[in-house]
Formats: C-alpha cells, structure tokens, sequence
C-alpha cells in the first residue's frame, strides 16, 4: 500500500512539474514575443497560441466571431491569424470596427470592445442575449439585447444610458446619420423601429398589416428603407415609414434585402428563390436555389454574390439571374458574404471561413476555428 501511495504521489508531482514547465513556457513565449514583436511559429495572446500565425502585421483584416466564442483576426490576403479573442459566449453577427476597436455583442449577454491591433480587451458590459450586430456613432457603441434595451455604451468606458425600452431586441442596430432602426419584437409580431439618437424618441414605427414576424434586418438608402415581414418584403417611406409597394414570396424572407446602383433590390427567401426585384416592386428574375437563405448579398458591376444552406456559394449574373459560379462549402451557409476588391469572403457552418476569387469562385485560402461561423466576416484595413 506505501509502495502504491508513494507512485501515486510520484505520478502527482510529476504532473504538477508538467503544468509548472507549461505555464512558464508560455509566459516565456508571450515576454518574448512582446520583446521581439515576433509573431513567427506561434503567436500567444494571453494563454491562447494560435494556428498559422502571421510573421508580420497585415495591410487588411478580415475579423469573423465564431460560436466557439472567440473572435478572429485574419490577414485578408494569405489567411494567416493575428490574434484571437475569446468573448465567454457565443456569437450570432458580424463584428463592427473603428479605426481603433473591435465590438461585438454575445449571446451570454456582453458587449466588449476590443483593440483592433493586438486583440486585448477594452472593456466589456454586461447586457442582455445580443444576437445581431452593434452600431457605433461618435462617442457611443449601440446595441440591442432581448430584454427589449437598445443601450448607448461609451465607447471611453462601456458605461450604459438606455436609448429606447421595448420587449425583445432580436436584429441589429442599423445607423444612418441620427436615425437608429432596428426590430422589436412582441408575441411573434415584429416592429421597425425608426429611432431619433438626438432625441431618443421614435421617429416612425412599421409593423405589417398581417403582424408578422420580421427575421432581418432593413436595407437603408437615401430615399427609401426596404424590410421583409413574413414573406413580403415592404419599401417603406423614408420619412414616414409608409409602405409604398409590396412584394410577396411563397415563405418568410429571413434575409437582408440589397441595393444596387440602378435601384434593383436583391434578397433570399424560404421559398427556395432568389430574387431580383425593380425599384417600382415588380419581379425582375428569380432564380430556384432550391434550399432556404438567411444572409444578405453582395453585388458589383456585373454579379450577384450570396450564400445558401445547401452549402454553397453562388455569383449569379445579375442581368439574367444566370449561374456564373458556384462553391460548396462543408456545411450550411447562414450569413451574409463580404466582397472586398476582387475577394469575396464566406463564412460557413462547416466552421470555416473562406477567401474566394469573386471571377471565379476559385478558394484561394481557408481558415478553420473550432466552432461554427454564423455572422459574415468585416473586411478592414490595418
């Protein structure tokens, strides 16, 4: 029995010297690398060694938050990682920048602020589930939480004043100039909300005559604001927030609707179609994906781009809603994509985030987290 005892406290204080030589190489490996400024082999933030570290610091950033719960830094050109994040919770949107931070809402109900150079923590808030992305104007972070608060936090502090109080804050909080739009939501029946931040008082608020659910957030322009309710998709009075036409899928539209030049609005809906509509509301083409959509588009010149929960990524030619490529990720595409220069980047349940030729649909890098992605990445630069 001493004989075993003592193996088992051998064992323990072999264990013990194991951790010991751990935490110390990696408290060496961080001294070091802020020493050096040496990112090459690994790059450690706090106690987090990263996968194909950056030997360099790049010239563009693509950021993406994962349901691992971290938030990634990526160089845009070759996929490398700069630093990561982790939020404790999991992330449903698309992280928001400024020249100097990142923030990003979670839903284990925080806001943080992170810096966009290293990856180290601001500071953070505590606030309710936030499932959609935050916006920032002058010196204030906006974000809407399911207990119905859409919070103006500092963005000095992260100290909080509450800008409007409604029940379930289920979208993302879209800023043009002073107005604030965002959905509300009470017993399935969902509201835009069109809110003054000078004031703090709603400007208009649209509810459909059918009181359906609203999945998405709008698409605001100069004269017109675009929202999907069930499966109609409304353009909505600038001013007064009045429908002026509507236009009816088969199912929900869970999508974003998209703009281009020329006025032509691009969306998704349940239905399996993807649609192309006129700015005077009616049907331009629609083309059968056969699988539903929940992220928004991107467009150019010549091409339509959008993901799919069949996996794949398509570019359609915008004209004639005829395929140009397609790209089949390992799992089901929730977000939107992001089309930067001659890049489109895509991010996928298959816990991946990809860098596409927008001409060609061809991969030119990949990077694997540990969980899935399920908000489109932010293309910044350095």
């Amino acid at each position: 029995m001493k004989k075993k005892h003592k193996s088992r406290c051998a064992n323990h204080n072999k264990n013990m010297l194991a951790g010991v030589i751990a935490l110390i190489s990696v408290i060496a490996l961080t001294a070091f690398a802020q020493w050096t400024g040496s990112t090459e082999g690994t790059f450690p933030t706090g106690a987090v060694i990263l996968k194909n570290a950056c030997t360099s610091t790049p010239d563009l950033y693509v950021l993406v938050g994962s349901n691992d719960n971290f938030v990634y830094a990526l160089d845009a050109v070759s996929g490398c990682a700069v630093w990561k994040f982790d939020t404790g919770g999991d992330i449903k949107a698309k992280v928001t920048t400024t020249s100097d931070a990142v923030y990003v809402g979670t839903a284990e109900g925080e806001l943080y602020a992170i810096n966009r150079k290293d990856g180290s923590e601001i500071w953070h808030a505590d606030t309710g589930k936030i499932l959609g992305s935050v916006a920032v104007r002058g010196t204030d972070v906006l974000a809407g939480d399911n207990t119905g608060i859409v919070g103006m936090y500092a963005i000095s502090s992260g100290t909080k004043t509450v800008a409007y109080t409604g029940n379930n804050i289920k979208s993302g909080v879209v800023l043009t100039d002073s107005i604030a739009y965002f959905v509300n939501e009470y017993l399935k029946v969902g509201s835009l909300v069109a809110l003054d931040i000078t004031t703090l008082k709603p400007k208009w608020i649209f509810t459909a005559a059918d009181k359906t659910q609203i999945w998405a957030d709008p698409a605001v322009t100069t004269d017109a604001i675009y929202v999907a309710s069930g499966r109609t998709l409304f353009k909505l009075n600038y001013n007064q927030g009045v429908a002026v036409w509507s236009f009816k899928t088969g199912k929900s539209i869970r999508t974003t609707p998209i703009v281009d030049s020329k006025g032509i609005i691009y969306f998704g809906s349940s239905d399996g179609f993807f649609y192309a509509v006129s700015k005077d509301g009616k049907q331009v083409w629609g083309f059968q994906v056969g699988a539903e959509m929940t992220g928004y588009a991107e467009v150019d010149d010549k091409y339509v781009y959008f993901g799919a929960q069949n996996n794949k990524v398509y570019a359609l030619d915008k004209a004639t809603g005829l395929v140009v490529w397609e790209f089949k990720t390992g799992g089901k595409i929730f977000g939107g994509v992001t089309l930067y220069e001659d890049m489109l980047y895509v991010t996928s349940a298959d816990k991946s985030v990809y860098a596409l030729n927008s001409a060609t649909g061809q991969k030119i890098w990949s990077y694997a987290t540990k969980g899935a992605l399920y908000g489109a990445a932010t293309v910044v630069e350095g």
